[in-house]
């Protein structure tokens, strides 16, 4: 059986190069879905490089969840200087007030009600209801889309070929792991699968990668 299909095995590579060259990031060190939720958020469109001071500072003046509730807009918004895109945190603000009087404080665990918050995309719901809950969602980022086309040997990311790649990721997932799975993927290519200078060798799925097989 090709080891692509071959879900323990495939899962199994990866998940053993995740566990040994994981990214340190704060918000890896927690499973709290308002700490991964913001971390998401600020990571839209900005590296994780220029991120992780922000994030350090806000989570230290509102380490909780309930303390996001109980600011004001503008205090947010006066934390957020300099990280750009401002519509991320009026958006963030939106949902946190939304979620504090819909859902009595609690982040919706449900990817139906969750996707619903302002600002709150596929992706977002995706990644923090995997990552959070443990949830089986493959969350379709640039990296994951660009290490599965090419592993996939898809030349275009169609809305055809994003559901073959979203159909994969489950198969990945049958036996749980959909957080882990998720972040190494992202991991993978933001360190090895680069859009230029891919670095194949060191990669996991270097024997399965119908791409570099056929020399694409």
């Amino acid at each position: 059986m090709n080891k692509l299909y071959n879900t323990n095995s495939i899962v199994k590579t990866l998940l053993n190069w995740y566990g040994t060259n994981k990214r340190d990031m704060p918000w890896r060190k927690t499973k709290d879905p308002y700490k991964i939720w913001l971390s998401e958020v600020m990571l839209q469109q900005t590296q994780v490089e220029t991120v992780i001071p922000y994030y350090n500072r806000w989570i230290k003046k509102y380490p909780g969840f309930t303390d996001v509730m109980k600011a004001k807009e503008s205090e947010l918004l006066k934390l957020w200087e300099g990280l750009g895109y401002y519509n991320r945190c009026k958006n963030f603000y939106k949902a946190v007030d939304k979620v504090a009087n819909d859902y009595n404080g609690k982040i919706p665990d449900v990817l139906n009600e969750f996707i619903k918050l302002t600002g709150v995309g596929d992706y977002i719901a995706s990644a923090v209801l995997s990552i959070s809950y443990g949830q089986n969602l493959p969350a379709l980022d640039g990296n994951i889309i660009r290490v599965l086309s090419r592993v996939l040997k898809k030349k275009k990311v169609s809305p055809y070929n994003r559901k073959i790649i979203h159909n994969h990721m489950l198969r990945w997932m049958k036996y749980g792991h959909g957080g882990d799975i998720n972040e190494a993927l992202m991991d993978l290519g933001s360190m090895l699968c680069r859009p230029n200078q891919a670095h194949c060798y060191q990669c996991p799925f270097v024997n399965s990668c119908g791409a570099y097989q056929t020399g694409v």
